[in-house]
């Protein structure tokens, strides 16, 4: 019975040592809200590539960067002050630096799914969208998830990035003059609440295959290339080309060219271009 109580009474110990470092927003079934952790959060250019979003929390500090060059996020996750735990139990992974890469998998300017994968042990955590919240992740992770999740959406967000399938793109406001002045001619696009987004570079056979398989938008580095690859898709399908088109209503529409086939059906793919 004696043996029975203690088992119990050990059971209730590390159940509390749990809950007392997990914060509540760590289990949590909401989409990501940055307006909660809003005040905690500070945001600034670390250098000229690196925008970085900072925040402390329940005695950590936790730092994510925004590789403006690569669309790399990192995030590191670090003790600010040293915390008396039962010596009975294993806390040191608690007084530990922890640091993740973080690989978004959407992001829309509001919903977040990423995973944060630990570069030391190389495991997976879902955040964002997530349903449930692991006992694996509650045990290894005693830290604010839904503060990982909105320091992480700040970043984007102010980066004007989207993510769609794992693919970051950038609003073309932004890049622009990088793009006029690139080696590349031809890149992924996308469109989203009336704004023109641009993606990784690809190379012009790429390029024509979503145009011609409808497989989405693509952005040219210069009109010239556009209205080439414009005619070269028309001339396959028999058809015509439709523009420069620029819809005045959208300020951040860019001019751009349609592909009409031969029995005058519009291609959906946008080929655009910098004015």
């Amino acid at each position: 019975m004696k043996n029975k109580m203690k088992r119990i009474l050990a059971l209730i110990v590390c159940i509390s040592f749990i809950l007392t470092f997990l914060p509540i927003n760590s289990v949590s079934f909401a989409k990501p809200r940055y307006d909660v952790w809003k005040d905690k959060i500070k945001v600034y250019d670390a250098d000229k590539k690196i925008k970085r979003a900072e925040a402390e929390y329940e005695g950590y500090k936790y730092i994510a960067t925004f590789d403006k060059d690569t669309n790399e996020i990192k995030l590191k996750v670090k003790p600010i002050a040293t915390k008396k735990f039962d010596k009975s139990l294993d806390s040191s992974s608690l007084n530990e630096e922890r640091n993740f890469s973080v690989k978004v998998e959407y992001f829309d300017g509001e919903n977040l799914k990423a995973k944060l994968i630990d570069e030391k042990t190389k495991e997976e955590y879902n955040i964002g969208d997530s349903d449930t919240v692991s006992a694996q992740f509650v045990i290894a992770l005693p830290i604010a998830v839904g503060l990982i999740e909105a320091l992480i959406s700040a970043l984007l967000a102010i980066g004007e990035a989207i993510v769609i399938v794992g693919i970051t793109y950038i609003a073309a406001s932004r890049i622009l003059e990088k793009i006029k002045n690139s080696s590349y001619d031809y890149y992924m696009a996308i469109i989203r609440n009336n704004n023109v987004y641009i993606g990784p570079a690809i190379d012009y056979e790429t390029a024509y295959n979503r145009v011609s398989l409808f497989e989405g938008d693509v952005f040219c580095r210069t009109e010239s290339k556009a209205k080439t690859l414009a005619l070269n898709v028309a001339y396959s399908k028999r058809g015509t080309i439709i523009g420069p088109e620029r819809h005045k209503d959208y300020a951040n529409y860019y001019p751009h060219y349609h592909v009409k086939d031969a029995y005058g059906y519009k291609l959906a793919s946008h080929i655009f271009f910098p004015y």
